[in-house]
């Protein structure tokens, strides 16, 4: 069901340039289509399609490395559509009012990261003026967008760590380890995952309840964030953490 949901996203926050209107579409062109090597037009509008694709993915992987990550990535997705929802009902009050200045802009004779324009802009790298683009069916794909994001939150959040059935059976592994090492006292067990989150997810659950259980260290290592430990009294370098979760093969001792 909720690979269902995934796939009915428009993540219309990713492909503004699929609103631009048609006879404000060849500026567009103009601004963002990369003409390659050999003479082809890279479009924009193809490379947003491959995001989408890619986007779409990564939330499948998201859900598979773990519920909590998961919640992070569909969370930051909604403030994302709620904040692009918002620029656009400040421009259809300021329209609607008479006090919307900026009417014949051309992107490619604007300065895209100019703070005075911010509330126009939409986009990341790609930005797009909100008066050239066909609103009305944006904000209708924006919107529910918005209705299966949180359909989504709201099912990952219910997932706590004690519902969290990948975490429990992790933890019944280990608790094997433990109980059954494979030769006589090793009981290390080193654990992968893509995601940095992750990983932090699983320190957190796991390392008092090892320690506590069954008198074992933990260690956290991360390519982004901070590393983290239970052994106290070390520093939390990746060379010091390696020695001493390695300590013979590191030679700790000399």
């Amino acid at each position: 069901e909720v690979n269902k949901t995934i796939q009915r996203l428009n993540l219309a926050a990713y492909s503004p340039i699929k609103y631009v209107l048609p006879e404000k579409r060849e500026e567009y062109n103009e601004k963002y289509d990369i003409e390659t090597e050999g003479g082809s037009i890279f479009k924009q509008i193809d490379r947003e399609e491959s995001l989408i694709h890619l986007m779409r993915v990564n939330l499948l992987k998201r859900m598979e490395s773990s519920i909590f990550s998961f919640a992070i990535t569909v969370r930051k997705l909604l403030e994302m559509v709620n904040s692009i929802l918002e620029k656009i009902e400040r421009f259809e009050e300021s329209r609607d009012n008479g006090t919307f200045e900026f009417e014949e802009l051309n992107i490619n004779d604007i300065e895209i990261d100019s703070d005075v324009l911010s509330d126009l802009l939409i986009g990341n790298q790609v930005k797009v003026l909100i008066q050239d683009c066909d609103i009305i069916r944006w904000k209708q794909e924006l919107q529910a967008d918005q209705d299966y994001l949180v359909k989504l939150l709201h099912i990952s959040e219910q997932i706590s760590p004690q519902r969290d059935q990948k975490l429990q059976a992790m933890k019944a592994l280990i608790a094997n380890k433990m109980k059954n090492p494979l030769n006589a006292g090793n009981k290390k067990i080193i654990i992968f995952t893509a995601f940095a989150d992750t990983a932090s997810y699983l320190y957190e659950q796991i390392a008092n309840w090892a320690l506590d259980t069954y008198n074992i260290h933990s260690a956290l290592v991360v390519g982004t964030g901070s590393n983290q430990t239970t052994m106290r009294g070390i520093r939390t370098d990746l060379h010091t953490i390696l020695t001493n979760f390695s300590p013979r093969s590191k030679e700790r001792a000399k």
